[in-house]
């Protein structure tokens, strides 16, 4: 039985989510009529005009057969449309004909082709895209340069010889874009070329070339740079003075000072300057010249604003300047010091920001706060010794205060239990809360008598609350008093912590209660569920099988999440029937109680009950199906699996690539490397990780690493990574050269990781998770929303909607679940 700690009861205050693109999801057959013309060779060029533009709608992987098609069609706008619908999909089966398209007399091809190839980023068309230098037209040899860039940018460095031909164009757009293309890439060859760029006749030339000079990270451009400083275009000399903060640039520290201390145009950019300098500097005096300047000129009130961006810039170095301040033995502000060091949660602070609270002579609310960022355990008892003070106002600034520094210092609980009986509820909603947090069980007695009239109902929820984390037994009458409380919050506060509890010997009472219709069913029902998790009882299940077909919506989806966690087998039979008859809602969610049933087999009206619903047009009925069937071999559900990955909607889609990592025979991993190319991050970044699984135990077809050396350059570092472990599952030659770029080149620290670290085992699904997910101005039920939830560091991830209660539940989840975030946020992986 899983262990009461296993629950994650969690409240999501979540902005209401976007919708998650559905592309392709259509009456059947309606691609292949819209794209017909093209594929008819229908002689209107309208019709096939109209034909391509359709596929505007669709899921590039539905429509590459016919964007390649229309690659080849003798009407230039065509062609021109499916060029762009190729970029935007990244379908590297187009680059064969765009690569020829660059050798073309015309002008509109050739630049489009370049344009196309800069976004699809496939280094095989490398070779024509550095021809396409030399182009006679300006606009094309602009569009190359562009793609040298990205292609540069994602990690091949041979593009920086020729791109550094390009600085010295005729066209000053063209040379301006090679300089910037050389700044993404960021590789010091191009440091002299960028120096020589300072002189160039047109100033945006130049600007470009300084700024670039700063990113690219060489010393070498110092000198230059500085002879900048004289510059008398301002825009210039100033980018001179960023370009020189960020190389760190120690040797120019004493101009910036004067910059900086002559006020005028210069101040603010020489501040921030000096910053970036402190923070990379290695000499203390370089160090301590530049924060002291920061710092001391903390005395001009105008000066401050921008000072203290430098100084935030400068970071931890300027921690030592900032403590100095305070304590008197440097000129400046000490009351902006304190609140930089509170910024900055340095423990280095703590001493003097401790001496501070005694000395009196700043406001104590900025002290507090600032020590409550150190997070440092000394900080702990001077913070607690003001929460008895006297004046609520430092009760309440030293009790927020806390917070962060209680870690599990049960030296806290004594205080806290006292401030249990302050005057200030506010106070006591703190108290209750931290001795939740230290699992301070000995208070349970003391904050069950707050849980009952006539204290306000705000506190009363915070005492509800912090029982049910407790987990006290002995408080369980007092949590059951509050299910019949005629405020529904309490009510579901009480019902809430009692699913915390999960204490199977409330099973019965629960049962009784549940049975009493009202406006706090749903929430008894699902404590109930908790009290009977891995525990069959066929009384419960006649009941919880009643409910879910007759009950109200809540009451039903709850009766449903209440089945799966008895985990009784003996369920199937009514499940299957909800999924077959009851309205969406119910489908869904029995379709996911099978899933989390502990069946060794799935009988056959289960069987043909899920794969009827792997066809639902209604994703969440799909998607809680792809998911069951993952778990449950079903005669059927691997060709029906594999047809929802290709064709399904957004969680139908996502759900059924994760399973083909076990399912769909080897006929899958054709499919997997499909979806590598697909628009959705959540199906490329499933269909990598599945193919992982399936290279840990069989070697992959050389076109499949093909795929995931390509996926290993994604713009999502969350598909990257599982490209890296799929890579490194099977290490070809190839797989290992791409691991090796990974290693060193990826900006993503996780990425890097993954792609020198062994493969893991995938841990084993044995918690189980509830969230409410609320809107975050009113804490209303967000319902029928689509979410996704990762599945571990390593894992899948899991898409799907919350329900009509705006509940997402799962009973056989791995350990390192994320919170469920809305479906737009694939786009931020």
């Amino acid at each position: 039985m899983l262990g009461r700690l296993a629950l994650v009861l969690a409240t999501l205050a979540l902005a209401a989510p976007a919708r998650a693109e559905r592309f392709g999801f259509a009456w059947a057959g309606r691609i292949e009529n819209d794209g017909a013309p093209l594929v008819q060779a229908d002689p209107d060029d309208d019709a096939r005009r109209a034909a391509i533009n359709a596929m505007r709608a669709y899921d590039p992987v539905l429509a590459r057969r016919f964007v390649l098609v229309a690659l080849d069609d003798e009407d230039e706008q065509v062609r021109l449309t499916a060029a762009r619908i190729a970029a935007r999909g990244r379908i590297t089966q187009a680059v064969p004909q765009l690569t020829a398209w660059l050798a073309s007399p015309d002008r509109a091809l050739r630049r489009v082709a370049a344009e196309s190839l800069g976004v699809i980023a496939e280094p095989t068309s490398l070779a024509f895209l550095v021809r396409a230098l030399g182009d006679v037209e300006p606009e094309v040899r602009l569009a190359a340069v562009v793609a040298l860039g990205k292609l540069g940018a994602a990690g091949d460095r041979s593009v920086v010889v020729p791109l550094l031909s390009r600085v010295a164009d005729d066209k000053s757009e063209v040379r301006q874009a090679a300089l910037e293309a050389l700044r993404g890439i960021g590789d010091r060859r191009a440091v002299v070329a960028v120096v020589t760029a300072f002189t160039d006749p047109n100033l945006e030339v130049r600007k470009a070339a300084v700024v670039t000079a700063g990113r690219l990270g060489d010393p070498a451009a110092i000198p230059a740079l500085t002879r900048l400083l004289d510059e008398p275009q301002v825009e210039l000399r100033n980018l001179a003075i960023g370009a020189l903060g960020a190389l760190g640039a120690g040797e120019a520290v004493t101009p910036l000072i004067g910059f900086l201390q002559r006020g005028g145009d210069g101040a603010a950019p020489a501040a921030f300057a000096l910053g970036e300098i402190a923070a990379a500097a290695t000499s203390d005096d370089v160090r301590a010249a530049a924060v002291g300047a920061l710092v001391g000129g903390l005395v001009d009130p105008g000066a401050r604003t921008y000072l203290v961006e430098g100084l935030r810039r400068a970071g931890a170095a300027a921690v030592p300047g900032l403590v100095d301040c305070v304590a008197g033995r440097r000129p400046g502000d000490p009351a902006t010091a304190v609140a930089l060091l509170g910024e900055q949660g340095d423990a280095r602070a703590t001493p003097v920001l401790i001496a501070e609270l005694d000395r009196r002579r700043l406001p104590i609310a900025g002290v507090v706060a600032a020590l409550a960022k150190t997070g440092d355990p000394r900080a702990l008892v001077p913070v607690l010794a003001l929460a008895s003070n006297g004046d609520p106002a430092i009760r309440r600034v030293a009790m927020v205060a806390v917070e962060p520094l209680l870690g599990q210092d049960r030296r806290a609980a004594d205080v806290l239990v006292e401030r249990l009986g302050d005057p200030e509820e506010d106070l006591q909603i703190l108290a209750c809360r931290y001795l939740a947090q230290l699992g301070a069980r000995s208070a349970a007695p003391a904050i069950a008598a707050l849980a009952g009239a006539p204290r306000g109902p705000g506190l009363r929820r915070a005492a509800i609350e912090a029982l049910g984390v407790l987990g006290d037994p002995a408080t369980s009458p007092v949590l059951l008093a509050g299910l019949a409380d005629p405020d529904p919050v309490l009510a579901r506060a009480a019902a809430d912590a009692l699913t915390y509890l999960g204490d199977p010997s409330l099973a019965a009472r629960l049962g009784e209660l549940a049975g009493h219709p009202g406006p706090t069913q749903a929430y008894v029902v699902r404590a109930w569920g908790a009290a009977l998790r891995d525990r069959p009882d066929r009384r419960a299940r006649a009941t919880l099988l009643e409910l879910a077909s007759t009950g109200p919506t809540p009451v039903a989806l709850a009766a449903i999440a209440a089945i799966a966690a008895s985990g009784d087998p003996a369920a199937a039979p009514g499940l299957v029937e909800l999924l077959t008859d009851a309205t969406p809602d119910r489908q869904a969610a029995a379709a996911a109680a099978l899933g989390e049933l502990a069946l060794d087999t799935a009988p056959p009206a289960v069987a043909k009950a899920l794969v009827l619903a792997l066809g639902s047009r209604d994703d969440r009925i799909a998607g809680a199906a792809a998911r069951a069937a993952a778990r449950l071999p079903i005669d059927g559900g691997d060709e029906a699996l594999r047809g929802v990955a290709a064709r399904g909607g957004w969680a139908a889609r996502t759900n059924a690539i994760a399973a083909l990592a076990t399912r769909g025979g080897d006929a899958a991993v054709a499919d997997l490397t499909t979806s590598l190319g697909h628009r959705d991050a959540l199906a490329r970044g499933n269909a990598a990780w599945a193919l992982g699984r399936r290279a840990a135990s069989a070697a992959l077809p050389d076109a499949t690493i093909a795929a995931l050396v390509a996926t290993a350059r994604d713009p999502s570092p969350w598909v990257r990574a599982h490209a890296a472990r799929a890579l490194r599952a099977r290490p070809t030659p190839a797989a290992t050269a791409a691991l090796a770029q990974l290693a060193s080149d990826d900006p993503d620290p996780g990425v890097r990781a993954a792609a020198v670290a062994a493969p893991v085992a995938a841990p084993p699904a044995d918690q189980w998770r509830i969230f409410d997910v609320v809107e975050p101005e009113d804490d209303r039920p967000v319902r029928g929303e689509p979410y996704l939830v990762l599945l571990g560091a390593q894992g899948p991830a899991w898409a799907t909607y919350t329900d009509l209660r705006g509940v997402i539940w799962a009973e056989h989840l791995p350990a390192e679940v994320a919170a469920p975030r809305p479906a737009a946020a694939a786009a931020e992986l």
